[in-house]
């Protein structure tokens, strides 16, 4: 779905189909085919997308137009988000070697419904400060990532979630921050009572399904692999603090 208000819309009906039991599989049966695109649908004339390189720098939002332009980023990330959630499902949720149950989708169509929640919550701030979604420009880095990691579920997931999501988490205070000391408590209020509780339960999903990834590999696969299962997520961790570190050198 091209359009970001309609997906938004689909989002919510997917959703409450699902927590009714109306949707009970949430993926192609073993004698359907369903092809994942490699990048989802977007509309040219919805948002502009820039290399982050060419992106114009954010602010620290001691101006109207430093605040929209942070609403803005934040808002796109939350887009995305929202695609990332139902790519999870879609891409790997068949695929019976990772032993998924019914609770893996539950927490990703919750997921799904967060993001979804906070796109329309961010965007509709936006358009209270003057400004509108697609207003400008934005990059598509968070989905570079994702493409990167289409081939594995704990790639993705150490990435996404481990990396990604857990550095979302160590910069947003400072985001809340730069709204509140400039007078909008009211966009403050939305990143830190609603948004902010959000994302650690998704980050802490994230984790949780790395670490079935891992029992499952590690009962089922010789010493040898498991032994190189354990150093993956090794990897995982020391990756996440290497980020807080370059977080903390670049403050």
């Amino acid at each position: 779905v091209g359009d970001p208000w309609q997906k938004a819309e689909y989002t919510n009906r997917a959703v409450a189909l699902w927590r009714s039991g109306d949707i009970s599989q949430a993926t192609a049966g073993p004698h359907e085919s369903a092809a994942v695109p490699d990048r989802p649908h977007r509309l040219d004339d919805k948002v502009k997308l820039v290399a982050p390189r060419d992106m114009p720098k954010l602010g620290k939002g001691g101006t109207l137009a430093s605040r929209q332009a942070l609403l803005h980023s934040l808002a796109h990330i939350e887009n995305w988000a929202i695609d990332l959630s139902w790519d999870i499902i879609a891409r790997f949720g068949s695929d019976p070697s990772y032993q998924l149950p019914r609770a893996f989708f539950d927490d990703f169509v919750q997921v799904a419904a967060d993001e979804c929640s906070h796109f329309c919550s961010l965007a509709k701030r936006l358009e209270a400060i003057g400004s509108s979604y697609g207003a400008l420009p934005a990059h598509d880095g968070l989905w570079e990532s994702a493409s990167t990691t289409a081939h594995s579920l704990p790639a993705r997931l150490a990435v996404e979630h481990c990396v990604h999501e857990a550095r979302g988490l160590d910069v947003l205070p400072g985001t809340v921050a730069k709204f509140r000391n400039n007078g909008d408590q009211e966009t403050a209020a939305l990143l830190a009572d609603v948004i902010y509780a959000d994302e650690i339960s998704h980050c802490a999903a994230g984790v949780r399904w790395l670490r079935h990834l891992h029992k499952v590999a590690t009962s089922q696969a010789p010493a040898s692999e498991a032994a190189a299962a354990a150093a993956v997520e090794q990897a995982c961790r020391t990756g996440s603090s290497d980020q807080q570190q370059q977080q903390q050198q670049q403050q």
